[in-house]
């Protein structure tokens, strides 16, 4: 699948947004589609933590396991979902502003069943993500805010 991405702007530096998403448990406050996200080791932060996000994917749980690939406090927080039906890449980007964080969410899911499956994913599933990362990047835009 080609790359998702969504942008926001917080009033808010980056290191408090940063610190809200590495509190990787409360991100169901602001992550619409996340039923439950668990730390499963006793690593909790930096590259090789591993999470398991219980995931409402069209009103189906699924688990998205992640492993962090890349850990930049308080600039970029990348991952790898390692799941049976979430696999691929994605990021979280911060780049601070004069008036707080220009904050941009990526993903590169690969879809299952080759190219008929990147066919039905770029038509329906891609603007359905595009809907679900506007509407978490405004509640985490209100929950950083609301924080500071």
């Amino acid at each position: 699948m080609a790359r998702i991405e969504a942008s926001t702007h917080i009033e808010a530096p980056p290191e408090q947004v940063w610190a809200v998403l590495a509190d990787f448990e409360a991100q169901p406050e602001w992550m619409v589609d996340a039923v439950s996200v668990t730390v499963t080791g006793a690593n909790r932060e930096g590259v090789g933590v591993v999470v398991d996000c219980r995931t409402n994917v069209a009103g189906v749980v699924v688990s998205d396991r992640m492993e962090v690939t890349e850990w930049s406090p308080p600039r970029v927080m990348a991952v790898r979902h390692l799941g049976r039906v979430i696999r691929g890449v994605g990021a979280f980007e911060l780049e601070p502003t004069a008036a707080g964080t220009r904050f941009v969410w990526w993903e590169e899911v690969e879809a299952p069943f080759g190219g008929l499956g990147d066919a039905v994913a770029q038509v329906v599933v891609a603007p359905w993500v595009r809907r679900l990362f506007r509407r978490s990047l405004a509640n985490l835009k209100r929950v950083t805010e609301e924080g500071g």
